[in-house]
């Protein structure tokens, strides 16, 4: 066992204590050692404490990974404070509110999105997020202020007692969600639940651990954060950059001589498009840990097979467990590897439940839960019954899975992306895969859109191999393997899908232009059907004309058609309805007028169970010569029920596009 009381001090006096000249973290070519690691830590947190810093601050550390982000973090919980981990790519106002809803009161500030362009601004959000000013530094300035020279006696002394204030099961760190909400939940963690999974990682992967990491996700995630104390537990060389992009990743690691990578499968596949990723990584890489999995198993092979003997290893896991919650083992073949995400990290149970069944047997389908040492110790501020930890200690993650009989774990989607399609509950993994398996499909994914008959639609965003895409065709496959009730209605093609700071698909980006994109086609649809905008039903004698016609010539106005035209348009209103009225019945009936929006023109359609009646004859009234008079086009005829139909059309400007017009106006009253 690494840790006697898991606290987080603890591996940086083992580290400086058992190899104190040996690298710990490289960043931006600026390399520190384990001895100096912990003597700028310790100064930091020593000054922390000379400023009034007490035992359960909040302070937001808001920046990129690196050296002056380790440093800020190690003080602050060994002076006993909260780390409270700010995603570097947020804007000012979010910060504002995140350090508010927590009630931070301190903040550092290293390279972030609104930093790196203004460094006021950035502090400026802080204090407004309720930061007093003098509480407010540079992430720069604590690193430089904590000098590498040993601490004295006296110091030694006072950090000794310092470190009274770390309990390992306090609230040590907060991390963000990214949630579903506008306002993300904030993850109390304690150092006992981090190191926890730090022990339970390193137990697992040690023997296949080399000695120089490549971390290419934030530290302010959940996942870079337990990677990095967990290679730092073991004594490795961590190397670090502020921004993930492939071609630095590739000549830090060539140049290195780096054997292990963690990352997501988004960065992994843009690292092999690379054109000199055989050439300098093929052979080098042996160790590489995936976080998310990658879009297909075929990807995950074809990867593998680049490495030249490495290894891939998936994991699945929550923030709310510190995160990891199953792990994969080099031992186990890449077959099972490509399609699974692992054991359970020991110490931990991991089953699969079902509402109103209880637990389920091997090789059913049903909620992910978690119990062990590694849970959160709640969200920050949330009631008991939003918490999601229940009375018997079981995480429920939201997520869904089953067991293989060899203890693997399959991962099945997220409870709340089950789309529910006429009372069928459907899981979007299970389409998404077999969309992957087609050749043409380079990534995908499914997600439900509301529909006014089956509740919900099957949507599919793609990427491609191939320019072209035969819908009818992809449709046929995927409904002679999974049946017609599974098969997407529409296929929307992306070059790439949004991904968020961490390397993930952005989901909620993407949901959000999928639906932008499923209305604009189902405004395509509707216009060329005519979109109707009023529809009205009147007694012809208790009908008054003037309210139908001022409303008419408003919305002509609003169309765009000019006052000129607007008023033919009320003209032929008037007109048509007059001429019902007076000539379409010998008894009491009923008029119905509606008003349609059209590819080219606006139609205005009148129905009615009267005799019918030809504008175009030779007896035909006067209202009848103004409508011929005034209309674009004029047509009459029966509809499905027998009913005498008289449409009225009239030609938009060749300015007017009525698709940009309904975007902006999707009620018209």
């Amino acid at each position: 066992m690494l840790y006697e009381s898991k606290v987080f001090s603890e591996t940086l006096i083992r580290g400086a204590k058992e190899y104190p000249d040996r690298p710990a973290i490289t960043c931006r070519d600026k390399t520190i050692t384990y001895g100096q690691l912990k003597t700028a830590a310790d100064r930091c947190a020593l000054k922390l404490a000379a400023m009034g810093f007490q035992k359960g601050d909040r302070a937001v550390i808001w920046g990129v990974n690196g050296i002056e982000w380790m440093v800020p973090f190690f003080g602050i919980v060994q002076a006993g404070g909260v780390a409270t981990l700010m995603n570097y790519g947020l804007k000012g106002p979010d910060v504002s509110a995140l350090t508010k809803m927590v009630g931070a009161s301190w903040g550092i500030i290293g390279g972030n999105s609104i930093s790196m362009a203004d460094p006021q601004a950035a502090g400026m959000a802080l204090i407004q997020g309720g930061v007093p000013m003098d509480h407010v530094f540079t992430a720069t300035a604590f690193v430089e202020m904590a000098c590498f020279m040993p601490l004295s006696a006296e110091e030694d002394a006072a950090m000794a007692e310092l470190r009274k204030r770390e309990v390992p099961k306090d609230d040590a760190v907060i991390i963000y969600t990214s949630g579903t909400t506008s306002m993300p939940k904030a993850v109390l963690q304690s150092s006992y639940s981090i190191l926890s999974n730090v022990e339970g990682c390193i137990e697992m992967i040690e023997q296949d651990t080399g000695d120089k990491l490549c971390l290419a996700l934030p530290t302010f995630h959940s996942y870079g954060l337990t990677v990095a104390h967990a290679y730092l537990a073991m004594g490795r060389h961590v190397f670090m950059t502020p921004m993930l992009k492939p071609d630095t990743l590739l000549e830090m690691i060539y140049r290195n001589k780096i054997t292990d990578m963690c990352s997501v499968g988004a960065i992994y596949g843009m690292l092999t498009a690379m054109p000199e990723f055989e050439q300098k990584l093929s052979g080098q890489l042996r160790l590489c840990i995936v976080g998310g999995g990658f879009t297909t198993p075929v990807e995950m092979m074809r990867f593998e097979k680049l490495l030249g003997g490495g290894k891939l290893l998936c994991g699945y896991g929550q923030t709310e467990c510190s995160p990891v919650i199953t792990l994969e083992s080099c031992s186990d073949p890449l077959e099972k590897r490509a399609v699974s995400v692992g054991r359970s990290l020991p110490n931990h149970e991991v089953r699969i439940w079902n509402e109103g069944t209880g637990f389920a047997a091997q090789g059913e389908i049903g909620e992910i839960v978690v119990r062990g040492p590694s849970l959160m110790n709640g969200y920050y501020g949330l009631p008991k019954e939003k918490q999601a930890i229940d009375d018997d200690g079981w995480l429920h993650t939201g997520d869904l899975g089953r067991f293989e009989p060899d203890g693997m774990l399959q991962f099945a989607g997220r409870i709340k992306d089950i789309i529910i399609k006429s009372g069928e509950n459907i899981s979007p993994v299970e389409i998404e895969r077999t969309l992957l398996e087609q050749p043409e499909i380079a990534g995908a994914k499914v997600m439900g859109a509301a529909h006014p008959i089956w509740g919900e639609s099957i949507e599919a965003c793609l990427m491609l191999r191939q320019p072209e895409l035969d819908e009818e065709d992809l449709k046929a496959r995927i409904k002679a393997k999974l049946g017609g009730f599974k098969v997407p209605s529409h296929f929307f093609v992306y070059q790439a899908f949004p991904l968020n700071e961490n390397g993930k698909l952005d989901q909620r980006t993407l949901h959000a232009d999928m639906l932008a994109k499923l209305y604009d086609l189902n405004l395509t649809a509707a216009v060329n059907a005519g979109f109707r905008v009023l529809d009205l039903k009147v007694k012809n004698r208790s009908y008054t004309i003037v309210p139908s016609c001022s409303l008419i010539q408003q919305l002509a106005d609003q169309i765009g058609f000019d006052e000129e035209k607007a008023m033919r348009i009320r003209l032929g209103v008037e007109e048509m309805l007059t001429d019902r009225i007076d000539n379409a019945f010998e008894e009491d009936g009923e008029i119905r007028m509606e008003v349609l929006l059209m590819p080219q023109w606006l139609r205005l359609r009148f129905t009615d169970t009267g005799r019918k009646y030809s504008l175009e004859s030779e007896d035909a009234s006067l209202s009848a010569r103004i409508i011929l008079d005034n209309v674009d086009s004029y047509a009459s005829g029966e509809n499905e029920k027998g009913e005498t139909e008289y449409s009225l059309d009239f030609l938009y400007s060749d300015e007017f596009n009525v698709k940009d017009y309904l975007k902006q106006y999707k009620e018209i009253r």
